[in-house]
């Protein structure tokens, strides 16, 4: 039974590409979610949703299929120079983890992407492993990690209008969903 999908949205203004998973399966979200990501979320806003078409490329029943499938489809559309909306290789939030350990792994690194497209074309067992690593990565790390992220995409100069969480922090009011804190702070413009 599948537990997600692995999909592209594309705009047809100026052919960036979105790659994602989800694990919604009902069929409004099959057929409406676009995606989700820091860089796409406020394209779809400035250019409407009606410039993007979602396309599903495949159902996965195991969840380190999913996540191996979507760091190969990013790793491919960013050697083939398609321009992404992705801030990051794909797979479980733990980026900087992963990151980590394909280059004490392989001596590989996301900003080399030929070189970062053959190791995990080529070792798909060891790149799995890394990312089912990520799955289990402590809560602290978690959230340097997440802040590293926000800091690139979102305004983190005042208090968080939501919580109250000062400047230049990430808050942790929505532990179980982390992608939603600081969703009342303003986003850097791309």
């Amino acid at each position: 039974m599948a537990i997600g999908y692995l999909y592209v949205t594309t705009n047809d203004v100026n052919e960036h590409v979105y790659a994602g998973q989800s694990r919604r399966l009902d069929r409004h979200s099959i057929e409406k979610y676009l995606g989700s990501g820091d860089f796409l979320t406020p394209m779809i806003a400035a250019l409407g949703v009606e410039h993007f078409t979602k396309r599903v490329l495949g159902y996965y029943d195991d969840p380190s299929e999913l996540d191996y499938a979507e760091v190969l489809l990013i790793a491919e559309l960013r050697v083939a120079g398609t321009r992404l909306l992705n801030g990051s290789p794909g797979g479980p939030r733990a980026h900087a983890q992963f990151l980590r350990s394909m280059f004490k792994a392989f001596g590989v690194s996301f900003v080399t992407p030929a070189e970062w497209y053959e190791v995990i074309k080529a070792n798909p067992d060891e790149v799995k492993e890394l990312l089912a690593d990520g799955h289990a990565q402590d809560t602290d790390e978690f959230y340097r990690d997440l802040e590293r992220q926000f800091r690139v995409t979102q305004d983190l100069r005042r208090d968080c209008p939501s919580c109250g969480s000062e400047a230049g922090t990430v808050c942790r009011t929505k532990t179980g969903n982390p992608a939603k804190n600081h969703a009342g702070r303003n986003r850097l413009s791309l």
